[in-house]
Protein backbone atom coordinates (compact mmCIF):
# COMPACT_ATOMS: atom_id res chain seq x y z
CA UNK A 1 0.00 0.00 0.00
CA UNK A 2 1.42 3.28 -0.99
CA UNK A 3 2.24 5.69 1.95
CA UNK A 4 -0.05 8.55 2.34
CA UNK A 5 1.21 11.99 3.56
CA UNK A 6 -0.35 15.83 3.92
CA UNK A 7 1.31 18.85 3.89
CA UNK A 8 1.29 21.40 5.80
CA UNK A 9 2.47 25.15 5.64
CA UNK A 10 2.73 28.60 7.95
CA UNK A 11 3.92 31.88 7.15
CA UNK A 12 2.97 34.68 9.84
CA UNK A 13 5.15 37.76 7.33
CA UNK A 14 5.55 37.41 4.04
CA UNK A 15 9.17 39.39 3.26
CA UNK A 16 12.02 38.81 1.39
CA UNK A 17 13.71 36.24 4.07
CA UNK A 18 10.44 34.51 4.56
CA UNK A 19 9.89 30.93 2.43
CA UNK A 20 6.64 31.71 1.22
CA UNK A 21 3.39 29.38 1.29
CA UNK A 22 4.24 28.13 -2.06
CA UNK A 23 8.09 27.55 -1.94
CA UNK A 24 6.94 25.15 1.31
CA UNK A 25 4.23 23.58 -1.11
CA UNK A 26 6.63 22.99 -3.98
CA UNK A 27 9.03 21.63 -1.60
CA UNK A 28 7.00 19.44 0.50
CA UNK A 29 5.37 17.77 -2.81
CA UNK A 30 8.97 17.08 -4.26
CA UNK A 31 10.12 15.48 -1.15
CA UNK A 32 7.16 13.05 -1.26
CA UNK A 33 7.69 12.59 -4.79
CA UNK A 34 10.92 11.21 -4.17
CA UNK A 35 9.72 8.26 -1.60
CA UNK A 36 7.15 7.55 -3.79
CA UNK A 37 4.35 9.03 -0.92
CA UNK A 38 1.07 10.02 -1.79
CA UNK A 39 -0.22 13.66 -1.12
CA UNK A 40 -3.89 13.22 0.35
CA UNK A 41 -4.23 16.64 0.87
CA UNK A 42 -2.65 20.34 2.31
CA UNK A 43 -3.31 22.91 4.52
CA UNK A 44 -2.06 26.39 5.24
CA UNK A 45 -2.10 29.24 7.65
CA UNK A 46 -1.09 32.54 6.46
CA UNK A 47 -0.64 35.39 8.41
CA UNK A 48 -0.68 33.10 11.69
CA UNK A 49 1.84 33.93 13.97
CA UNK A 50 2.94 30.67 16.11
CA UNK A 51 4.53 32.69 18.83
CA UNK A 52 0.84 33.87 19.51
CA UNK A 53 -1.00 30.79 18.49
CA UNK A 54 -1.13 27.69 19.17
CA UNK A 55 -1.28 24.92 16.37
CA UNK A 56 -4.93 23.88 17.65
CA UNK A 57 -5.68 27.67 17.56
CA UNK A 58 -5.00 27.87 13.58
CA UNK A 59 -8.00 27.16 11.32
CA UNK A 60 -5.73 25.65 8.81
CA UNK A 61 -4.20 23.22 11.45
CA UNK A 62 -7.45 22.44 13.39
CA UNK A 63 -8.37 21.64 9.43
CA UNK A 64 -5.94 18.98 9.22
CA UNK A 65 -6.67 17.30 12.54
CA UNK A 66 -10.70 17.02 11.08
CA UNK A 67 -9.23 15.48 8.42
CA UNK A 68 -10.81 12.12 8.38
CA UNK A 69 -9.15 10.39 5.28
CA UNK A 70 -5.93 7.98 5.87
CA UNK A 71 -2.57 9.36 6.16
CA UNK A 72 0.64 8.22 7.71
CA UNK A 73 3.05 11.36 7.65
CA UNK A 74 2.23 15.25 7.67
CA UNK A 75 5.39 16.93 6.05
CA UNK A 76 6.70 20.30 7.09
CA UNK A 77 9.52 23.09 5.77
CA UNK A 78 10.50 23.26 8.77
CA UNK A 79 9.33 22.45 12.41
CA UNK A 80 9.27 26.12 13.29
CA UNK A 81 6.05 25.96 10.93
CA UNK A 82 4.30 24.05 13.55
CA UNK A 83 5.12 25.67 16.64
CA UNK A 84 7.56 28.15 18.09
CA UNK A 85 7.03 27.66 21.85
CA UNK A 86 8.36 23.85 23.07
CA UNK A 87 4.96 22.91 24.86
CA UNK A 88 3.01 23.84 21.59
CA UNK A 89 4.94 21.55 19.76
CA UNK A 90 4.86 18.83 21.91
CA UNK A 91 1.38 19.09 21.96
CA UNK A 92 0.99 19.10 18.42
CA UNK A 93 3.56 15.84 18.20
CA UNK A 94 1.76 13.60 20.62
CA UNK A 95 -1.98 14.42 19.12
CA UNK A 96 -0.28 13.07 15.75
CA UNK A 97 1.07 10.31 17.48
CA UNK A 98 -2.13 9.07 19.21
CA UNK A 99 -3.14 9.22 15.97
CA UNK A 100 -0.61 6.96 14.42
CA UNK A 101 0.63 9.74 12.27
CA UNK A 102 4.25 11.06 11.77
CA UNK A 103 5.73 14.56 11.79
CA UNK A 104 8.32 15.23 9.06
CA UNK A 105 10.45 18.21 8.57
CA UNK A 106 12.28 18.82 5.67
CA UNK A 107 14.48 21.32 6.25
CA UNK A 108 15.41 19.71 9.50
CA UNK A 109 15.96 16.54 7.72
CA UNK A 110 13.72 15.03 10.70
CA UNK A 111 11.70 11.83 10.84
CA UNK A 112 9.37 11.81 14.23
CA UNK A 113 8.80 8.20 13.70
CA UNK A 114 12.03 7.04 15.70
CA UNK A 115 13.40 7.64 18.38
CA UNK A 116 16.14 10.03 17.22
CA UNK A 117 13.88 12.49 15.75
CA UNK A 118 11.99 12.81 18.61
CA UNK A 119 15.15 13.50 20.51
CA UNK A 120 16.72 15.76 17.78
CA UNK A 121 13.15 17.64 17.58
CA UNK A 122 13.08 18.62 20.67
CA UNK A 123 16.33 20.14 20.48
CA UNK A 124 15.25 22.34 17.48
CA UNK A 125 12.23 23.38 19.04
CA UNK A 126 14.27 24.64 22.11
CA UNK A 127 16.03 27.05 19.36
CA UNK A 128 12.60 28.00 17.65
CA UNK A 129 11.75 29.39 21.12
CA UNK A 130 14.81 30.90 21.55
CA UNK A 131 14.96 33.02 18.28
CA UNK A 132 11.54 33.88 18.59
CA UNK A 133 11.85 35.41 21.88
CA UNK A 134 15.20 36.69 20.79
CA UNK A 135 12.80 38.48 17.95
CA UNK A 136 10.28 40.00 20.42
CA UNK A 137 12.90 41.03 22.61
CA UNK A 138 14.66 42.60 19.48
CA UNK A 139 11.17 44.74 18.53
CA UNK A 140 10.59 45.43 21.83
CA UNK A 141 13.91 47.46 22.63
CA UNK A 142 13.77 49.11 19.25
CA UNK A 143 10.34 50.63 20.27
CA UNK A 144 11.46 51.57 23.68
CA UNK A 145 14.77 53.24 22.23
CA UNK A 146 11.97 55.29 19.60
CA UNK A 147 10.04 56.09 22.38
CA UNK A 148 12.51 57.41 24.62
CA UNK A 149 13.50 59.92 22.13
CA UNK A 150 10.08 60.80 21.31
CA UNK A 151 9.59 59.49 18.08
CA UNK A 152 6.67 57.33 16.57
CA UNK A 153 7.55 53.71 16.46
CA UNK A 154 4.70 53.47 13.74
CA UNK A 155 0.93 52.33 14.44
CA UNK A 156 -2.01 53.82 14.43
CA UNK A 157 -2.08 58.09 15.57
CA UNK A 158 -4.56 58.60 18.16
CA UNK A 159 -7.16 60.81 17.19
CA UNK A 160 -6.27 64.61 17.84
CA UNK A 161 -2.79 63.91 17.29
CA UNK A 162 -0.85 63.97 13.63
CA UNK A 163 2.66 62.22 12.60
CA UNK A 164 4.92 65.08 12.16
CA UNK A 165 8.26 65.23 10.62
CA UNK A 166 11.15 65.22 13.54
CA UNK A 167 12.65 68.50 13.82
CA UNK A 168 15.74 67.13 15.47
CA UNK A 169 16.72 64.26 13.22
CA UNK A 170 15.06 61.11 11.20
CA UNK A 171 11.65 59.83 12.05
CA UNK A 172 8.35 60.97 12.85
CA UNK A 173 7.00 62.35 16.33
CA UNK A 174 3.73 62.99 17.39
CA UNK A 175 2.02 66.87 17.29
CA UNK A 176 -1.79 68.18 18.29
CA UNK A 177 -3.86 68.30 15.09
CA UNK A 178 -5.37 71.60 14.81
CA UNK A 179 -8.68 70.54 12.77
CA UNK A 180 -9.36 67.99 15.50
CA UNK A 181 -7.69 68.49 19.16
CA UNK A 182 -10.20 71.21 20.01
CA UNK A 183 -13.02 68.17 19.67
CA UNK A 184 -10.78 65.79 22.20
CA UNK A 185 -10.00 68.60 24.60
CA UNK A 186 -13.40 69.63 25.06
CA UNK A 187 -15.13 65.97 25.16
CA UNK A 188 -12.76 65.68 27.75
CA UNK A 189 -13.62 68.97 29.56
CA UNK A 190 -17.90 67.96 29.88
CA UNK A 191 -16.78 63.67 31.28
CA UNK A 192 -14.64 65.51 33.54
CA UNK A 193 -17.49 68.26 34.46
CA UNK A 194 -19.83 65.47 35.05
CA UNK A 195 -21.61 64.41 31.36
CA UNK A 196 -22.23 61.00 30.53
CA UNK A 197 -20.51 59.69 27.76
CA UNK A 198 -23.78 59.23 26.04
CA UNK A 199 -24.35 62.89 25.63
CA UNK A 200 -20.96 63.85 24.72
CA UNK A 201 -21.65 61.41 21.95
CA UNK A 202 -24.50 63.35 20.81
CA UNK A 203 -22.52 66.50 21.01
CA UNK A 204 -20.03 65.09 18.80
CA UNK A 205 -22.64 64.25 15.75
CA UNK A 206 -24.43 67.64 16.47
CA UNK A 207 -21.53 69.51 15.80
CA UNK A 208 -20.25 67.28 13.10
CA UNK A 209 -16.72 66.25 14.79
CA UNK A 210 -14.27 64.19 12.11
CA UNK A 211 -15.05 60.71 12.95
CA UNK A 212 -11.74 58.90 13.42
CA UNK A 213 -10.32 57.34 9.80
CA UNK A 214 -11.43 54.06 11.24
CA UNK A 215 -15.02 54.80 11.80
CA UNK A 216 -15.25 57.33 8.92
CA UNK A 217 -17.71 54.35 7.07
CA UNK A 218 -20.05 54.72 9.80
CA UNK A 219 -21.00 58.29 8.56
CA UNK A 220 -21.48 57.30 4.80
CA UNK A 221 -23.18 54.60 6.49
CA UNK A 222 -25.92 57.49 8.28
CA UNK A 223 -24.58 56.64 11.93
CA UNK A 224 -22.06 58.97 13.48
CA UNK A 225 -19.46 58.51 16.72
CA UNK A 226 -19.86 55.62 18.93
CA UNK A 227 -20.10 55.19 22.76
CA UNK A 228 -16.84 52.99 22.52
CA UNK A 229 -15.10 55.32 20.64
CA UNK A 230 -15.43 57.77 22.63
CA UNK A 231 -14.23 56.29 25.47
CA UNK A 232 -11.36 54.47 23.93
CA UNK A 233 -10.08 58.05 22.95
CA UNK A 234 -10.76 59.28 26.09
CA UNK A 235 -8.37 56.39 28.10
CA UNK A 236 -5.54 57.07 25.82
CA UNK A 237 -2.37 58.85 27.87
CA UNK A 238 -1.35 60.73 25.11
CA UNK A 239 -4.08 63.27 25.94
CA UNK A 240 -1.95 63.65 29.77
CA UNK A 241 1.29 63.75 26.98
CA UNK A 242 1.99 60.27 27.89
CA UNK A 243 3.13 57.68 25.63
CA UNK A 244 1.51 53.67 25.76
CA UNK A 245 4.08 51.22 26.65
CA UNK A 246 2.99 47.77 26.37
CA UNK A 247 -0.52 48.09 27.05
CA UNK A 248 -2.86 45.08 28.11
CA UNK A 249 -4.87 43.06 26.06
CA UNK A 250 -8.56 43.91 27.34
CA UNK A 251 -9.97 47.23 26.35
CA UNK A 252 -10.60 48.40 29.96
CA UNK A 253 -6.83 47.79 30.81
CA UNK A 254 -5.35 49.00 27.19
CA UNK A 255 -3.30 52.33 28.01
CA UNK A 256 -2.72 52.12 31.39
CA UNK A 257 1.23 51.17 31.03
CA UNK A 258 3.12 53.72 30.26
CA UNK A 259 6.57 54.04 29.18
CA UNK A 260 8.84 55.54 32.40
CA UNK A 261 12.12 56.67 32.73
CA UNK A 262 14.97 55.08 34.88
CA UNK A 263 13.03 56.77 38.57
CA UNK A 264 9.65 54.61 37.52
CA UNK A 265 8.26 57.88 36.75
CA UNK A 266 5.73 58.18 33.70
CA UNK A 267 7.35 60.49 30.77
CA UNK A 268 5.37 63.55 29.97
CA UNK A 269 5.39 65.77 26.82
CA UNK A 270 4.42 68.96 27.54
CA UNK A 271 3.80 69.99 23.52
CA UNK A 272 1.23 66.83 23.11
CA UNK A 273 -0.64 66.76 26.65
CA UNK A 274 -3.94 68.67 26.70
CA UNK A 275 -4.52 68.10 30.55
CA UNK A 276 -2.03 67.03 33.44
CA UNK A 277 -1.29 63.06 34.67
CA UNK A 278 -3.36 63.83 38.00
CA UNK A 279 -6.47 64.83 35.80
CA UNK A 280 -6.26 62.11 33.48
CA UNK A 281 -5.87 59.30 35.90
CA UNK A 282 -9.20 60.91 37.62
CA UNK A 283 -10.94 61.07 34.54
CA UNK A 284 -10.15 57.39 34.18
CA UNK A 285 -10.86 56.37 37.40
CA UNK A 286 -14.50 58.07 37.27
CA UNK A 287 -15.22 56.02 33.69
CA UNK A 288 -14.44 52.94 35.61
CA UNK A 289 -16.74 53.74 38.13
CA UNK A 290 -19.46 54.20 35.78
CA UNK A 291 -18.36 51.29 33.22
CA UNK A 292 -21.14 49.33 34.08
CA UNK A 293 -24.29 48.03 32.09
CA UNK A 294 -26.57 49.77 34.62
CA UNK A 295 -24.74 53.14 33.53
CA UNK A 296 -24.62 52.69 30.15
CA UNK A 297 -27.88 53.81 28.13
CA UNK A 298 -30.58 51.12 27.92
CA UNK A 299 -30.09 50.70 23.98
CA UNK A 300 -25.55 50.48 24.16
CA UNK A 301 -25.62 47.73 27.06
CA UNK A 302 -24.54 44.37 26.48
CA UNK A 303 -27.70 42.22 25.03
CA UNK A 304 -27.47 38.35 24.44
CA UNK A 305 -30.48 36.57 22.26
CA UNK A 306 -32.00 32.77 22.96
CA UNK A 307 -32.21 32.37 19.23
CA UNK A 308 -29.44 29.89 19.72
CA UNK A 309 -29.70 28.98 23.47
CA UNK A 310 -28.84 25.26 23.35
CA UNK A 311 -27.99 24.88 19.88
CA UNK A 312 -24.06 25.60 20.29
CA UNK A 313 -22.42 22.59 21.19
CA UNK A 314 -18.79 22.14 21.86
CA UNK A 315 -16.55 19.53 19.43
CA UNK A 316 -14.11 18.74 21.84
CA UNK A 317 -15.26 18.03 25.03
CA UNK A 318 -17.71 15.20 26.75
CA UNK A 319 -19.60 15.11 30.07
CA UNK A 320 -19.19 12.04 32.16
CA UNK A 321 -21.59 9.83 30.82
CA UNK A 322 -20.05 10.67 27.09
CA UNK A 323 -22.39 12.95 26.02
CA UNK A 324 -21.37 16.06 24.20
CA UNK A 325 -21.07 19.55 26.09
CA UNK A 326 -23.06 22.16 25.57
CA UNK A 327 -21.96 26.18 24.94
CA UNK A 328 -22.94 28.61 27.35
CA UNK A 329 -24.58 32.12 26.60
CA UNK A 330 -22.66 35.05 27.18
CA UNK A 331 -20.81 37.97 26.72
CA UNK A 332 -17.25 39.15 25.38
CA UNK A 333 -16.10 42.44 25.41
CA UNK A 334 -19.79 43.39 25.07
CA UNK A 335 -20.59 40.76 22.35
CA UNK A 336 -22.86 37.53 22.30
CA UNK A 337 -20.46 34.55 23.19
CA UNK A 338 -20.81 31.45 23.43
CA UNK A 339 -18.48 29.08 26.11
CA UNK A 340 -17.84 25.42 26.95
CA UNK A 341 -18.07 25.14 30.80
CA UNK A 342 -14.96 22.76 30.47
CA UNK A 343 -12.16 23.77 27.81
CA UNK A 344 -13.20 27.41 28.34
CA UNK A 345 -13.07 28.10 24.19
CA UNK A 346 -15.22 30.59 23.27
CA UNK A 347 -16.74 31.87 19.62
CA UNK A 348 -18.81 35.46 19.16
CA UNK A 349 -20.49 37.06 16.76
CA UNK A 350 -22.16 33.87 15.51
CA UNK A 351 -26.00 34.60 15.09
CA UNK A 352 -26.37 36.53 12.02
CA UNK A 353 -24.00 33.66 10.18
CA UNK A 354 -25.99 31.10 11.55
CA UNK A 355 -29.40 32.82 9.74
CA UNK A 356 -27.74 33.51 6.83
CA UNK A 357 -26.38 29.45 6.79
CA UNK A 358 -29.56 28.51 7.56
CA UNK A 359 -31.73 30.34 4.88
CA UNK A 360 -29.27 29.51 2.26
CA UNK A 361 -29.52 25.56 3.62
CA UNK A 362 -33.06 25.72 3.89
CA UNK A 363 -34.91 28.92 3.14
CA UNK A 364 -36.67 27.12 -0.35
CA UNK A 365 -37.25 23.87 1.45
CA UNK A 366 -40.86 22.78 2.44
CA UNK A 367 -41.00 23.56 6.39
CA UNK A 368 -42.87 20.15 7.64
CA UNK A 369 -44.24 20.76 10.83
CA UNK A 370 -45.29 17.96 13.38
CA UNK A 371 -48.54 17.84 14.56
CA UNK A 372 -49.72 15.22 17.43
CA UNK A 373 -53.30 14.65 17.45
CA UNK A 374 -54.42 12.56 20.51
CA UNK A 375 -57.46 10.13 20.55
CA UNK A 376 -58.60 9.34 23.68
CA UNK A 377 -60.44 6.11 22.34
CA UNK A 378 -62.40 5.18 25.18
CA UNK A 379 -62.44 7.94 27.30
CA UNK A 380 -64.12 9.55 24.53
CA UNK A 381 -67.66 7.47 25.31
CA UNK A 382 -66.99 7.78 28.95
CA UNK A 383 -69.59 11.00 29.52
CA UNK A 384 -72.34 8.98 27.85
CA UNK A 385 -71.90 6.09 29.61
CA UNK A 386 -71.88 8.42 33.01
CA UNK A 387 -75.09 10.16 31.13
CA UNK A 388 -76.75 6.38 30.81
CA UNK A 389 -76.04 5.49 33.98
CA UNK A 390 -78.09 8.27 35.78
CA UNK A 391 -80.81 7.75 33.48
CA UNK A 392 -80.66 4.24 34.48
CA UNK A 393 -80.43 4.70 38.23
CA UNK A 394 -83.93 6.76 38.04
CA UNK A 395 -85.17 4.43 35.95
CA UNK A 396 -84.38 1.67 38.62
CA UNK A 397 -86.10 3.81 41.38
CA UNK A 398 -88.91 4.39 39.63
CA UNK A 399 -89.79 0.92 37.90
CA UNK A 400 -93.04 0.10 37.68
CA UNK A 401 -92.51 -3.66 38.17
CA UNK A 402 -89.76 -6.43 39.51
CA UNK A 403 -89.40 -7.60 35.99
CA UNK A 404 -88.60 -4.05 34.68
CA UNK A 405 -86.28 -3.30 37.51
CA UNK A 406 -84.75 -6.48 37.23
CA UNK A 407 -84.12 -5.40 33.24
CA UNK A 408 -82.61 -1.93 33.60
CA UNK A 409 -80.65 -3.36 36.63
CA UNK A 410 -78.79 -5.86 33.84
CA UNK A 411 -78.38 -2.83 31.80
CA UNK A 412 -76.64 -0.85 34.56
CA UNK A 413 -74.33 -4.14 35.31
CA UNK A 414 -73.52 -3.80 31.52
CA UNK A 415 -72.84 -0.44 31.36
CA UNK A 416 -70.67 -0.62 34.64
CA UNK A 417 -68.71 -2.97 32.66
CA UNK A 418 -68.38 -1.22 29.97
CA UNK A 419 -67.61 1.77 31.96
CA UNK A 420 -64.53 -0.24 33.62
CA UNK A 421 -63.26 -1.52 29.98
CA UNK A 422 -63.01 2.41 28.72
CA UNK A 423 -61.05 3.53 31.60
CA UNK A 424 -58.76 0.64 30.67
CA UNK A 425 -58.22 1.61 27.45
CA UNK A 426 -54.76 4.29 26.97
CA UNK A 427 -55.20 7.33 24.65
CA UNK A 428 -54.04 6.84 20.84
CA UNK A 429 -51.68 9.34 19.81
CA UNK A 430 -51.37 9.72 15.81
CA UNK A 431 -48.52 12.04 14.26
CA UNK A 432 -49.08 13.47 11.06
CA UNK A 433 -47.17 16.59 9.42
CA UNK A 434 -48.75 19.95 7.58
CA UNK A 435 -47.17 21.80 4.96
CA UNK A 436 -45.97 24.94 6.45
CA UNK A 437 -45.02 26.79 3.30
CA UNK A 438 -40.91 27.42 2.74
CA UNK A 439 -39.14 27.96 5.62
CA UNK A 440 -37.59 31.43 4.43
CA UNK A 441 -41.15 32.64 3.95
CA UNK A 442 -41.71 31.65 7.57
CA UNK A 443 -39.02 33.04 8.89
CA UNK A 444 -40.21 36.66 7.70
CA UNK A 445 -43.45 35.82 8.98
CA UNK A 446 -41.79 35.61 12.34
CA UNK A 447 -42.30 38.02 15.09
CA UNK A 448 -39.92 37.73 18.03
CA UNK A 449 -37.50 35.42 19.14
CA UNK A 450 -39.87 32.87 19.75
CA UNK A 451 -41.13 32.68 17.29
CA UNK A 452 -38.24 32.73 15.25
CA UNK A 453 -36.55 29.70 17.25
CA UNK A 454 -39.72 27.73 16.19
CA UNK A 455 -38.61 28.21 12.63
CA UNK A 456 -35.25 27.25 13.88
CA UNK A 457 -35.58 24.32 15.61
CA UNK A 458 -37.60 22.43 12.86
CA UNK A 459 -34.40 22.85 10.01
CA UNK A 460 -31.41 23.02 12.88
CA UNK A 461 -30.69 20.02 15.31
CA UNK A 462 -27.36 21.66 16.41
CA UNK A 463 -24.32 23.79 15.72
CA UNK A 464 -20.67 22.05 16.86
CA UNK A 465 -17.92 24.47 17.66
CA UNK A 466 -13.67 23.14 16.99
CA UNK A 467 -11.12 25.50 18.40
CA UNK A 468 -9.30 27.84 15.82
CA UNK A 469 -8.48 31.16 14.83
CA UNK A 470 -9.00 33.62 17.31
CA UNK A 471 -8.99 37.71 16.73
CA UNK A 472 -10.88 39.63 14.36
CA UNK A 473 -13.82 38.66 12.44
CA UNK A 474 -15.05 35.33 12.57
CA UNK A 475 -13.33 32.42 11.65
CA UNK A 476 -15.94 30.05 9.96
CA UNK A 477 -14.47 26.89 9.96
CA UNK A 478 -14.94 26.60 13.46
CA UNK A 479 -18.80 25.73 12.64
CA UNK A 480 -20.35 22.54 11.67
CA UNK A 481 -24.60 22.62 11.31
CA UNK A 482 -26.36 19.28 11.89
CA UNK A 483 -29.12 20.08 10.48
CA UNK A 484 -32.33 18.12 10.38
CA UNK A 485 -33.13 15.65 7.24
CA UNK A 486 -30.16 16.65 5.68
CA UNK A 487 -31.40 14.66 2.76
CA UNK A 488 -34.24 17.23 1.42
CA UNK A 489 -32.91 19.64 -1.84
CA UNK A 490 -35.25 21.64 -2.76
CA UNK A 491 -39.04 21.57 -1.93
CA UNK A 492 -40.99 18.74 -1.65
CA UNK A 493 -44.70 17.87 -3.04
CA UNK A 494 -45.38 15.75 -0.23
CA UNK A 495 -43.64 13.20 2.15
CA UNK A 496 -43.68 9.80 1.38
CA UNK A 497 -44.89 7.50 4.24
CA UNK A 498 -41.99 5.75 4.76
CA UNK A 499 -40.48 9.53 5.12
CA UNK A 500 -43.11 10.15 8.11
CA UNK A 501 -42.21 7.21 9.31
CA UNK A 502 -38.49 8.21 9.42
CA UNK A 503 -39.39 11.34 11.31
CA UNK A 504 -41.75 10.03 13.57
CA UNK A 505 -39.31 8.02 15.11
CA UNK A 506 -36.72 11.41 14.97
Amino acid sequence: MVPRAVIYARISVTSEESVSIERQLEAARQYAAARGWEVAAVFTDEGISATHNSPEARSGWSALLRYDQPYDFVVVWKIDRVARRITDFWDAVKTLQGRDRALVSIGDNLDMSSTVGQIVAGVLAGFAQMEAEAISSRVAAARRHLLQNGRLPGGTVPYGWRAVPNPDGAGKVLAQDPERIEYVREAADRVRGGATLYSVVQWLDEVEAPLPRASQSRRREGSGWSYTTLERLLRNPVLAGMVSFNPGNSSKMRGSEVLRDENGLPVVDPAVAIMTPSEWRAMVAALDANDTGRAKPHALRAKTSALLSGLVWCGHCEDSEGHPVRMHRGTTQGRESYSCPRCHQTISRIQDYVVEQFLWAKGEHVRWTPVREVYESGAAVLPEIEARLDELDAAIRDAPDRDARRRLQEQQDALLDLRDEKRAEAPRTELRYEDAGFFAEAWAEAEGVEAQRAVLDDALERITVVRGRTGRGLDKSRLTFSWRHPDQVGPLEDPSQEELAAWAED
